[in-house]
């Protein structure tokens, strides 16, 4: 058995070895002379060197001219050249992306030199940008990525028909993102009708990473967020989710409004957004904070990271006539930390004392997936007008928060002020009571959860919030599996949905020592052979069914609430999905758009 497992893993090593190499063509053809290095000549001469290459005299370059077809299709885009040059991901380099080569290959250059070394290009074997992400032994690496970049050509079923009994009826809102190293790459936000056709299409000219989100308003325009020409220079510089841009589209796709808030070394809006009812905008932004002044607020430096990532959320209000922005109200993370580590610096206490607070030194970063230095990962945000509080869900700390927006800037600093009387300190938190200092391992419950977010009011709903559990580090019993490889794809992990009704007093205020009722509930055991490590969401919808997304395969499957599936079918094509919403024929923004 050991002799043929090590069989299928040198065959499996071979395979990854090849496509690698192949990945590399273009690198290879312009580094005349082979020292792993693109100096200022032979980037300059790179329109030239690529003309070349042109097989059929075309004045393309096609997939087989650049190093494929590979075993798994697309995966020379692995190279961070063809990337640039293959803007549209279509395995085609054109004449004018062949003379821009020189200047599009300089983005590479993130050391200022005016070199691109191999590994600007494509992470070294071995190295940490390659290892982010566990993968375990070669077949389990191999096995992971054919199963991740294996799509359908189309729409495969069963759709469900018009009219259908038990499936709601109305319009899909699919926006579709491009993988983590965009093999995969779309530029589609559209959305579908009963039968799986597009009705309306929204293109995106710039890039769509992963954890892009779009929201359909009730005016029938769009909110999207994407990222700018020129993300290679972002792409290591944060943690996956960057995006930098939010938008705003008419109907016909023109942007109406649009701010974008990217700096490498600083800065990054990431994740989610939400539109507030009286027309501001909430957005995540991530904040970088060198190891020095991490170490001054307490936190215990950890091998050689000079760096960590913290999360921010900012209040924007849009200027649609002059397409600027206002940061009316912002909530910093580190406004709100305890540390038990350095009683000189801000904030020492312990942890268990003041579940109002984050502990700092709770994530080792080490073994955290999608690293880059980050401490929480955010990944969404919601709002309850009702209660003007904010819900945010930390995939790191397995945690949802609800902290008060009844704050001014300067109060949501503090731990006094606001409705509660907590300032910008957390008023709530659910998930995982180890991080800080209450239970253990065998306590936690949410799993790098996604799409933590508060039901609308006019959806049928028994309780507050609803929240996609992806279940990555988790094993088929439920128990936690920290040393998990392959994120859980083939290990037994399981995603779930959970529905929580918030414990509230007399007065209707939130308790922050009490755990919430588990309302409803989907795939707790495992059965219903849902999963998805990353990404993905799940939206309640009029009928009272809910519609989930797998972020990873586009599988999108609909539930009834007595957990019925009614509907399961993936959207064939590139890219993954982040979330998924459906709007009824009456919804306003679906009247509007005269659907």
């Amino acid at each position: 058995m050991k002799d043929e497992a090590r069989k299928t893993d040198e065959e499996a090593r071979a395979i990854l070895r090849d496509m690698r190499w192949r990945a590399g063509t273009l690198f290879r053809a312009l580094d005349s002379d082979g020292d792993g290095v693109l100096s200022p000549e032979e980037i300059a001469a790179a329109p030239q060197v690529l003309r070349g290459l042109d097989g059929d005299g075309d004045g393309c370059l096609r997939e087989e001219d650049f190093g494929g077809p590979t075993l798994i299709p697309g995966l020379v885009r692995r190279s961070g050249i063809v990337r640039l040059l293959d803007e549209d991901g279509d395995l085609v380099i054109g004449p004018e992306d062949i003379a821009e080569a020189s200047k599009r290959i300089l983005l590479l250059d993130r050391d200022g030199d005016g070199c691109v070394k191999a590994g600007d290009d494509m992470p070294l074997p071995g190295s940490d940008v390659e290892n982010r992400m566990p993968m375990g032994t070669p077949a389990q690496t191999l096995a992971y990525q054919q199963k991740m970049f294996a799509r359908a050509p189309g729409m495969t079923g069963p759709l469900p028909p018009s009219g259908r009994a038990g499936v709601q009826q109305g319009y899909m809102l699919v926006h579709e993102v491009n993988d983590r190293s965009d093999v995969q790459k779309t530029h589609r936000t559209f959305l579908m009708d009963d039968h799986g056709r597009i009705v309306h299409l929204w293109q995106a000219k710039h890039r769509l990473p992963e954890a892009t989100v779009a929201y359909l308003l009730s005016d029938g325009n769009l909110l999207r967020t994407t990222c700018k020409p020129g993300w290679l220079v972002m792409d290591g510089q944060f943690p996956i989710g960057a995006n930098g841009t939010v938008s705003i589209l008419a109907k016909d796709g023109a942007v109406l409004w649009e701010w974008t808030h990217f700096e490498i070394g600083a800065e990054a809006l990431h994740h989610d957004v939400e539109m507030l009812p009286n027309g501001n905008i909430l957005a995540i932004s991530w904040m970088t904070l060198a190891a020095e002044k991490a170490r001054g607020l307490g936190w215990a430096q950890q091998g050689m990271i000079k760096h960590i990532v913290l999360d921010k959320i900012y209040e924007i209000k849009p200027d649609i006539d002059s397409g600027g922005a206002e940061i009316v109200w912002e909530w910093a993370a580190h406004d709100h930390f305890v540390q038990n580590v350095d009683p000189d610096a801000p904030n020492y206490g312990d942890p268990a004392a003041h579940p109002e607070k984050i502990d700092l030194n709770w994530p080792r970063l080490d073994s955290i997936q999608f690293n880059a230095g980050q401490l929480f990962h955010v990944n969404s945000v919601s709002y309850n007008a009702e209660e003007d509080v904010i819900l945010l869900s930390s995939a790191v700390f397995g945690e949802i928060w609800v902290i008060d927006h009844s704050t001014t800037k300067e109060e949501a600093k503090g731990s006094a002020s606001g409705r509660y009387r907590r300032g910008g300190d957390l008023i709530w938190r659910w998930g995982n009571p180890q991080v800080h200092g209450q239970g253990g391992p065998d306590d936690q419950v949410l799993f790098w959860q996604h799409d933590a977010h508060f039901i609308s009011g006019e959806e049928p709903h028994t309780g507050d919030v609803l929240i996609f559990n992806n279940g990555m580090r988790r094993n088929a019993d439920g128990r936690p599996e920290h040393d998990q490889i392959c994120m859980g794809l083939i290990t037994g992990a399981y995603s779930d949905l959970v529905e929580l009704q918030l414990p509230r007093d007399a007065n209707g205020m939130i308790v922050a020592s009490e755990s919430p009722e588990i309302a409803w509930s989907f795939n707790t055991d495992g059965s219903s052979n849902i999963y998805s490590p990353f990404m993905s969401g799940a939206r309640r919808m009029p009928n009272g069914n809910t519609l989930l997304v797998q972020g990873y395969d586009k599988r999108i499957v609909e539930i009834a609430p007595d957990g019925d599936i009614v509907m399961d079918f993936h959207v064939g094509g590139p890219g993954r999905m982040f979330r998924i919403y459906k709007f009824a024929p009456d919804f306003p923004g679906i009247v509007a758009l005269g659907l």
